[in-house]
């Protein structure tokens, strides 16, 4: 019994980076009416009760493949709700291909490229870990970032997202970056 219990995925480690993924995805516009935390939950319970579905390794990156692809269907799901009477061919979305845009965009915040095996090995760590760090940042600083990696946005799109002036919002960004580089120096 014992060794089934140890078999379970720790599904749970992920939930930063889930939510991190989630809230790169979501409109700003969106966002007081969607709460990327129930998406998160859902994706994770899901998860739980899907686990002997999963044939993947224990591997951290074959598990955050298989979680964004559960993640991608459930965020999904609650965009075409929130936009089931407000149907707009430019809003529809390739959700699957935006979290793995969005996974890439925390590649970025990533100190160097890596080129060994190890060296990709120790990112996958680091991406939890800047997840992690990401939601500890106070939300203009956790928002700016988001907008500028995830979704790309111009520095004048982020201030005016944020309603801030544009020498603002560089420097919310230079303190988030700042600081998420210090908390991952840390450990």
């Amino acid at each position: 019994m014992d060794s089934t219990m140890n078999s379970v995925p720790d599904f749970e480690a992920f939930r930063p980076y889930l939510t991190i993924l989630v809230r790169g995805q979501i409109p700003m516009s969106v966002q007081s009416r969607l709460d990327a935390s129930d998406i998160v939950q859902e994706t994770l319970l899901e998860a739980h009760r899907k686990q002997n579905q999963y044939d993947g390794s224990r591997e951290p990156r074959q598990m955050a493949g298989w979680l964004r692809r559960l993640l991608s269907c459930n965020l999904a799901d609650a965009l075409r709700t929130h936009y089931r009477q407000q149907r707009d061919v430019r809003r529809e979305l390739d959700v699957q291909r935006t979290l793995d845009e969005s996974s890439l965009g925390l590649d970025h915040l990533l100190l160097a490229e890596d080129t060994t095996p190890s060296q990709r090995l120790d990112r996958n760590f680091r991406a939890l870990k800047v997840a992690k760090a990401l939601e500890q940042l106070p939300d203009n600083q956790k928002s700016a970032i988001l907008l500028r990696y995830f979704q790309h946005a111009s520095l004048e799109e982020i201030a005016l997202s944020l309603e801030t002036t544009k020498p603002a919002t560089a420097g919310l960004l230079k303190r988030g970056l700042a600081t998420l580089r210090e908390q991952l120096r840390e450990e």
